[in-house]
């Protein structure tokens, strides 16, 4: 499967969560193993008067970055399942442009542990480790 392939079926089969975090795919390296995403955070994704971005946005952006990237290396053969996300917020993030890169740690045949991190304006806001069972998918893409 070709990199374009891969691209327009993320694009094609994105998942409602996606639409919801306002995300989309900026940059995929399948021999580099990195992954970028965008996201737009809205002023309802914040609290403190709508100046800080709930951390709970900010895990899910990470975690989301982290599948797409899993679900475009693995050619759309496996569900990534996160059976644990562990994150690190060091500044906050405010309304506007988020940029997500994952990068892949290991990739067994069951198991993958990735990273990810999450920056604004070239600054940093978290980064996040996962540990991500592979589930086989029917004929199907995700």
């Amino acid at each position: 499967m070709k990199k374009e392939e891969i691209i327009n079926l993320l694009h094609n089969n994105k998942p409602p969560c996606l639409d919801t975090l306002r995300g989309s795919l900026k940059e995929f390296d399948e021999e580099k193993q990195i992954m970028v995403m965008e996201y737009d955070a809205i002023s309802e994704f914040c609290h403190s008067d709508n100046e800080v971005v709930q951390g709970g946005f900010i895990t899910g952006m990470l975690d989301s970055t982290m599948a797409h990237l899993v679900i475009a290396l693995k050619k759309f053969q496996s569900n990534p399942v996160s059976l644990d996300i562990n994150v690190s917020f060091v500044a906050p993030a405010h309304p506007g442009i988020l940029t997500a890169k994952s990068k892949i740690l290991r990739m067994g045949k069951s198991i993958v542990f990735a990273y990810a991190t999450m920056k604004q304006n070239d600054q940093m806001i978290a980064s996040a480790t996962s540990t991500i069972k592979l589930i086989p998918v029917s004929k199907r893409p995700l």
